[in-house]
């Protein structure tokens, strides 16, 4: 099982409205698209988070069985951002954010900005931050 990214979450969600919207507009394969923005989204909570993962699956599951239905991608994304460790911007610090829980434990900062440092600029690393939260977690608590 893939760590919890709650952010990565709600990225998939924001993917999957526009990309619904777009399956709308002339573009029908769009919509599998977005069915997979939203299983991606809810395989992004179900560890720590099987409430939330459940709520996404649910709309995905309403989607797949009537595609004329419009899933409440703004109370999905509300849901989790009021009730998931979040990430929230550490003013002057880093052009990244932090998650309460690695405000809370700054030796963790300290492994991932290591680890950012050694994997940035290695070929197929895209985002070297995302790299380096799935090798750390944060402590439970």
């Amino acid at each position: 099982m893939r760590p919890t990214c709650t952010d990565c979450a709600l990225k998939h969600i924001a993917q999957a409205s526009i990309l619904l919207s777009e399956s709308y507009q002339g573009y029908p394969t769009h919509f599998f698209l977005a069915l997979g923005h939203l299983a991606e989204a809810g395989d992004e909570l179900v560890q720590l988070y099987p409430k939330q993962a459940s709520l996404v699956r649910d709309e995905r599951k309403k989607l797949e069985t009537n595609p004329e239905y419009i899933p409440d991608f703004n109370r999905l994304l509300e849901t989790i951002s009021a009730e998931c460790e979040v990430c929230s911007l550490v003013p002057g610090s880093n052009p990244i954010a932090w998650t309460r829980c690695e405000l809370r434990h700054p030796s963790v900062q300290d492994k991932i900005l290591s680890c950012v440092a050694q994997v940035s600029g290695k070929s197929g690393v895209v985002n070297p931050f995302a790299v380096c939260r799935a090798r750390i977690s944060c402590p439970p608590g």
